[in-house]
């Protein structure tokens, strides 16, 4: 990255592909349920195909179900980092996708895992995802220096030096930034994606301000 001098030792990683996450705003969306959870307006917004809110239980237990899947989705994010000796092989993903199953530092909670893929449209689903994809908005990004991080590494120092090592990026439309924990911060396509508010939402995440949990309403 010619010009540019990154830290020595700083590691950022970005999640752009949240899928636990992802599923279950594209279920809320389709399902009308939990209408008054603090979510921005999706973007893009997903066709949901043949998506239907199943009739093996109430509208209101589902929503009920959808409330404590998304905040699991968002606990995850706190739980202890992972033990670097552990790997994640089939028999370890399969133990830890089981349905019940507490909080694993390396397998995401998945609303699939509980309640598979009854009332979502599988297809319509992933068009969407694909639609969300930062390929979809930039075909041509291709080189590291091409991508957002460069583009506020003041900012993105100032954040890692006080403790931010993820980004999670989500399909909400506008500005949008939140410190999940000390080493997390969400935010929108749309901001990681203009560098001015990037750099905004970078440098508010190094400020001394209490992380807010994403999964409150």
């Amino acid at each position: 990255m010619p010009g540019l001098t990154w830290p020595q030792g700083m590691a950022i990683r970005v999640d752009e592909t949240p899928h636990q996450l992802s599923v279950l705003l594209f279920i809320r969306h389709a399902w009308e349920v939990a209408v008054d959870v603090d979510v921005p307006r999706l973007d893009p917004q997903p066709d949901v195909g043949f998506s239907r809110i199943p009739e093996t239980a109430a509208p209101a237990e589902w929503d009920a179900r959808w409330r404590r899947a998304w905040k699991r989705a968002w606990d995850w994010y706190s739980v202890e980092e992972p033990d670097p000796t552990i790997h994640t092989t089939p028999e370890y993903i399969r133990a830890a996708s089981q349905p019940g199953h507490g909080l694993d530092p390396l397998i995401p909670p998945f609303w699939q895992a509980d309640h598979g893929w009854a009332g979502i449209d599988a297809g319509a689903y992933t068009d969407w995802e694909m639609a969300c994809s930062p390929e979809a908005f930039f075909p041509s990004r291709r080189r590291a220096a091409d991508s957002p991080e460069p583009q506020s590494l003041p900012a993105l120092t100032l954040a890692w030096e006080n403790g931010l090592d993820t980004v999670v990026v989500l399909p909400y439309e506008g500005y949008f930034a939140r410190r999940i924990t000390a080493r997390h911060l969400a935010v929108s396509a749309a901001t990681r994606n203009e560098p001015a508010a990037y750099s905004r939402a970078l440098r508010a995440a190094a400020g001394t301000t209490p992380p807010q949990a994403a999964g409150e309403s």
